[in-house]
């Protein structure tokens, strides 16, 4: 089963998602508000994945997602954004900060989310290092 954790500021984003996973096989082990509470919840909550709004109080989702994978590497990151009119820059700077991916909040769709859900039965690719 995969363990989901949600970071966004808003409540009722935070409800609504939680029912979409959910219904999509998969269990959200915590909320948080900000990076801040979601790097206090990791260690208890050892969540698999993190979707993770761009827009946060304190600090943003690109630099919270560099901050909750140093903290557990394996973690897998979803950013996502009601800023569709951003959407290129969000998801260079996603997959920059070590992001799987960026989705528009609109896009999000219980489809989607068993794809995550199917994702991680399977292991992640391992990049190949490059020789000199």
């Amino acid at each position: 089963m995969t363990r989901v954790l949600i970071v966004d500021d808003q409540p009722a984003f935070r409800r609504q998602l939680r029912r979409l996973l959910t219904h999509a096989g998969l269990t959200v082990v915590g909320e948080a508000g900000s990076i801040a509470q979601a790097e206090a919840l990791m260690l208890a909550l050892q969540p698999d994945l993190a979707v993770v709004d761009v827009m946060l109080p304190g600090s943003s989702g690109i630099e919270g997602t560099r901050r909750l994978r140093a903290l557990a590497p394996d973690l897998r990151v979803i950013v996502v954004s009601a800023h569709r009119d951003r959407a290129d820059l969000f998801q260079a700077a996603a997959r920059e900060a070590g992001a799987e991916a960026f989705v528009a909040k609109d896009d999000l769709s219980i489809d989607l989310a068993r794809g995550w859900a199917d994702a991680m039965s399977f292991p992640r690719p391992q990049q190949e290092e490059e020789t000199p």
